[in-house]
């Protein structure tokens, strides 16, 4: 197959008529130079994110790399001053109106929404009591939970991509049962004056007597049954 030139940032460099500009750039150790988000290699170029666009001498507008095929003499600037500006834009856009991207699968399928990524890494490193202070930032009960939990957040988690779902709950448990070993003090805040009934010391009950006593509310729990924890 004949090849053609291609002229990248002032370099001369040979392409194949089938390369798009952004092959050219990776193969002649220049990807760094164009940034992507929604091209991979092996796949079809999605040409949707916009991060990597470059300077086509006499195309009047910006084109994406990972999509326009190089052709015979083409002259193409990766970055300077308009390009670093419209891949700013692009970049901020992309930001601006994907927060569920931003919050993990796990995190999401979480009904108490807790923040699992930080958790897991914290436990990783040994720092069962921090991964406990995360978890309880939304759920109070967690040495309960972590042998009862339905376990929504395994369901959707990236890692099954690959292999299985990591073993969360069980983390969660083992974080749990660790700091019974090391209890730690909490300070509920200053008495606010304010005082809060809750019916029911299931659960729901509970966590909601906790989060309201943490506030700095007095609290009063009114339950049916001898002991509280809900019916068994």
């Amino acid at each position: 197959m004949q090849t053609v030139k291609i002229q990248l940032d002032d370099k001369t460099y040979e392409a194949q008529p089938n390369e798009t500009i952004l092959d050219v750039a990776r193969r002649n150790g220049l990807g760094e130079r164009i940034p992507t988000l929604c091209h991979e290699p092996g796949l079809p170029p999605y040409t949707s994110c916009y991060v990597c666009v470059v300077e086509v001498k006499g195309m009047g507008k910006l084109m994406p790399a990972c999509s326009t095929p190089v052709s015979e003499g083409m002259v193409v600037w990766t970055q300077n001053e308009r390009v670093e500006g419209a891949r700013k834009t692009a970049l901020e856009l992309l930001l601006s109106a994907h927060p569920a991207d931003c919050i993990a699968p796990c995190v999401r399928g979480c009904p108490a929404g807790v923040d699992v990524q930080r958790y897991l890494a914290q436990a990783r490193r040994g720092d069962y009591v921090g991964a406990v202070r995360t978890i309880r930032e939304r759920n109070p009960l967690p040495v309960v939970c972590g042998r009862v939990c339905v376990r929504k957040c395994e369901e959707v988690c990236r890692r099954q991509i690959l292999d299985t779902p990591v073993g969360i709950n069980m983390v969660k448990r083992a974080a749990a049962d660790a700091w019974l070993d090391h209890p730690y003090a909490e300070t509920p805040k200053a008495d606010t004056g304010k005082k809060a009934a809750i019916v029911g010391g299931g659960p729901a009950g509970l966590t909601a007597a906790y989060f309201l006593r943490m506030a700095g509310h007095r609290v009063t729990l009114f339950e049916s049954q001898d002991k509280l924890g809900g019916r068994r």
